[in-house]
């Protein structure tokens, strides 16, 4: 998927349209919704056993994805802002919870439940702070990009009234 060429072109999940999918614990796809396929384009046999980033955006932040692995990881939810990219290079902007699936107190792998976004303004502040803090990123080496990256999201967070992440990502809600 790294190579795919982004067309701009947004797909709009209806309100009837939830997004579910699983992985393992390293994040290899389990289990996707049929809403998955229609959404991504990816048929199921061309996501299940493949890394969960098949849909990752190039424009969103190395330091977004390392703070909700880490929120997870930890046995906590990460509700986030996401923007993915489907496979013909499309994108589709959702609201999600990501959260550890545990059997007898030990993770054995993630869920994640995610809607459309609809609030253009949100989306619009999103893509800017996205922008932002991942220019920040690509202007250092690979090796310091999520450090680089953290340190940017709370600034900027910050300059627009917000504590972390988690506060910020909670006004898609209202």
């Amino acid at each position: 998927m790294k190579n795919v060429t982004l067309t701009g072109v947004e797909r709009l999940l209806k309100d009837s349209e939830i997004i579910c999918s699983r992985t393992d614990p390293r994040g290899v796809i389990t289990f996707i919704n049929s809403t998955f396929t229609h959404v991504t384009g990816f048929e199921r046999d061309e996501a299940l056993g493949k890394p969960h980033n098949i849909i990752r955006h190039p424009n969103v932040p190395r330091a977004l994805y390392y703070l909700m692995w880490e929120t997870i990881r930890q046995g906590e939810t990460f509700f986030g802002i996401t923007l993915n990219r489907c496979k013909n290079g499309d994108h589709y902007w959702t609201l999600g919870y990501f959260h550890p699936d545990e059997c007898n107190g030990e993770i054995i792998g993630y869920r994640s439940t995610r809607r459309g976004l609809r609030k253009e303004e949100l989306k619009r502040q999103v893509a800017q702070l996205y922008k932002t803090v991942r220019q920040a990123e690509l202007a250092k080496p690979r090796n310091e990009q999520i450090e680089v990256g953290l340190n940017c999201l709370q600034k900027e967070l910050k300059k627009l009234g917000y504590s972390d992440y988690q506060d910020f990502a909670k006004l898609a809600l209202l």
